[in-house]
Parts: structure tokens; sequence; C-alpha cells
């Protein structure tokens, strides 16, 4: 019986598993580059938000100016 998706992505993280504890310095820079990226993520999500009240600001402000 051939295994299913399941099956397969345990034993690719088990065998990745394996392969690190060899390495640690390796798994640090991993763990680390995730942290870096969900860090990011958050960063451009945020600044994102900042940025499109910045832009209703600026539009309301030229918008009340032109009327007068």
């Amino acid at each position: 019986m051939n295994p299913g998706p399941v099956e397969e992505v345990g034993e690719t993280a088990r065998t990745v598993v394996t392969a690190l504890k060899s390495t640690p310095a390796i798994l640090a820079v991993v763990i680390f580059n995730i942290m870096f990226m969900g860090a990011v993520i958050y960063i451009q999500h945020t600044n994102g938000a900042r940025w499109k009240e910045l832009l209703e600001t600026t539009l309301q402000v030229c918008v009340k100016g032109a009327e007068k």
C-alpha cells in the first residue's frame, strides 16, 4: 500500500529533524530565519495599515481644501 500525503510529510519532517540534530548551528539559523520572516511580515502589515490611514487623511484634507 502506498503511503498517503500525511505519512510522506511526517517522514520528511522526521528526516529533516534527524539531519539537523547533528548540526545545531544550521538549526539555529533556520529558526532565526523563520522568526525574522514573521517579524518582517508583521512590520509590513502594520506599515501598510499606517500608510492607508495616512493616504485617507491626506485625501480628506485635499478634498476639504478644494471645496474652499
